[in-house]
């Protein structure tokens, strides 16, 4: 799935062709892999998100790195 990993719902579309030709997926097959996808794709990029973000705070951290206060 690395294919197209800033489209929405891309990767799956750029592996339907290998799907379908080289493990012989049927058009109704498709279709699931297609709404299964669609449904969870949210939850993995929540997922990158969020671990984005306590990877910053863990660097920020062993840095030292200290937000100075504005007055």
């Amino acid at each position: 799935m690395v294919a197209a990993p800033g489209v929405p719902g891309g990767a799956v579309i750029a592996a339907l062709g290998l799907l379908e030709k080289m493990l012989g997926f049927s058009p109704s097959m498709l279709s699931l892999m297609i709404a299964l996808y669609v449904a969870q794709d949210s939850f993995g990029t929540a997922t990158n998100v969020t671990g984005d973000g306590a990877i910053a705070l863990i660097v920020n951290k062993i840095s030292g790195y200290k937000l100075e206060k504005q007055n």
